[in-house]
């Protein structure tokens, strides 16, 4: 069996070679949904310009049905559908302009936040360029006497675990002292 081509359109599949293919792009149950697919997710300020110039359906503003249904040449929109349209346009442009005010205040904020991070920035960085300076002072007074090593401790989690790896058990102060530490490189 050779190749299938499937058109989601139509929910249909034909043996794929040209001719197939072509006959049936060209048909006119293809083209008519495709249009109703189209048609069904167009926006509604389209759908009004589209209508601006039609007259109204006799057939369907009188009995409510068209025998040509979406081919229909005239429009079948009523002046409900349309006020509900443009009250529709109308939220969506609000909704617009609400997200560039936003995203307008958010790049001014952006830049008033950008301004006070690098101030305190700067200040962090004096304020530890400062401190350094007062360590190197003191080591020098105290010179090994005193060193910043960290007590690490076992998490509760892992307490209740009596036979645990080497690798999740925390190293003593005297481990760490002791360890010896080669150069890579």
């Amino acid at each position: 069996m050779g190749k299938r081509y499937y058109c989601d359109y139509c929910d249909k599949s034909f043996a794929d070679n040209p001719v197939n293919r072509k006959l049936h792009l060209s048909g006119q149950v293809h083209i008519r949904n495709k249009k109703a697919h189209y048609d069904a997710v167009k926006d509604e300020r389209q759908i009004l310009e589209e209508d601006v110039h039609k007259k109204p359906c006799r057939s369907f503003m009188t009995t409510g049905d068209c025998r040509f249904g979406d081919r229909c040449q005239y429009s079948h929109l009523t002046s409900e559908v349309k006020a509900r349209l443009s009250r529709k346009i109308v939220q969506k442009q609000k909704r617009a302009e609400e997200r560039e005010k936003k995203r307008k205040s958010t790049f001014t904020d952006l830049g008033t936040k950008l301004d006070k991070w690098v101030e305190e920035r700067s200040i962090r960085i004096k304020e530890e360029e400062d401190a350094k300076k007062g360590d190197d002072k003191n080591e020098k007074k105290d010179q090994g006497t005193h060193q910043n090593i960290p007590e690490y401790q076992l998490a509760d989690c892992l307490k209740a675990f009596p036979l645990l790896p080497p690798s999740l058990i925390p190293p003593s102060k005297e481990d760490i002292l002791t360890a010896e530490y080669s150069d890579w490189g």
